[in-house]
Formats: structure tokens, sequence, C-alpha cells
């Protein structure tokens, strides 16, 4: 199975918002709500800087364009504002399994792609959509255009990570 990176990307602070400090973030979780609630332990990679720094969150609350956090020791619109533009990671060691069926993306990255016993190509990662189910991204390789699978139980046979192949239904492609 393909490593786990060490971090995993949740979010990018997109806006310095208010006097005290509040930051509107771009979330880049299926679990937003959690992942930003108060008191969880993030980690801060400023623009251009390797160096990852440890923040925990003093407070949020939600809007209709995604959580609004206060990080501790940063209350202020000055304090804030340098924050503008940086990356919000945890551990992957601190991600919960998925649930049954469910992969996250660098899971499946690299995977190679079946349809009976027909190579289809490499999974070079997942496209989310807002409306409907991810789809795989599959290289078939050679400089041909990206082939994209839907990522559902109708399409999808089998996923075995241990031995990095997807079986789809073998008529799918045609």
């Amino acid at each position: 199975m393909k490593e786990s990176p060490e971090w995993i990307l949740v979010g990018m602070i997109k806006r310095i918002h208010g006097p005290h400090g509040e930051m509107l973030v771009m979330p880049f979780t299926d679990h937003a709500e959690e992942r930003f609630k108060a008191g969880s332990v993030l980690y801060l990679s400023r623009k251009r800087h390797e160096e990852r720094l440890k923040v925990r969150t003093a407070s949020s609350r939600f809007s209709h364009r995604g959580p609004v956090i206060v990080l501790e020791g940063y209350g202020s619109r000055e304090k804030a504002l340098p924050l503008f533009g940086a990356n919000l990671f945890i551990r992957a060691a601190d991600l919960a399994a998925p649930e049954a069926g469910s992969y996250y993306s660098f899971q499946v990255e690299g995977c190679e792609v079946y349809a009976g016993r027909q190579l289809i190509g490499k999974v070079a990662g997942l496209e989310e959509t807002p409306r409907a189910n991810p789809y795989l991204k599959v290289d078939p390789g050679e400089g041909k255009p990206l082939v994209l699978i839907p990522f559902v139980s109708d399409v999808v046979r089998s996923v075995d990570l241990d031995a990095r192949r997807i079986e789809i239904i073998e008529d799918f492609l045609g």
C-alpha cells in the first residue's frame, strides 16, 4: 500500500475578518465542523516557509462561506494579517480511519485500474464534485488524456490497496 503522507492539507486562510483576529478558512476537508472546532490542533504553514507551526483554535463559528476561526495568540487583526494565505494541516497520523468503502485520496493514488484483464491506467487522484460522488482520475499514459471513472459501487467492483489494484466493470468503457 502507498505510504501515507506525513501531512494532510485541511484548509487555507482566505480572509482576515474583523478586528478580533477572525480568519475565514477555505476548507479542504469533508469534516470542517470537527476539524476547525474550538480546541483543535492544527499546523500552520505560511507562504514560502517550510516550517509548520503548531496552533490551536481559540474559537470557531460557521458561516455560509466556511469556517471562521480565531487561533490562540492571534486575537487581533494586526496579529492575524500575516497569516492571510497560510495553509492549515493536520498530521496524517491524526486522521480517523475512513468508513468502510471510503478511501482517502492518497490511498488510491498510484493504484492500477483494470477492466477485466485490460489495464486502463494508474489513478492520478480523485476529482471531487460538489453534488456527486468523486471520480477516479486515471492516467492511461503515453500522453493520452485522463479518464474519469465514477468512484461508485455500480462501476468499481473492488479496491485492493495492498495489491494497488482497482477493478471496474468490464464493459464500462465500451
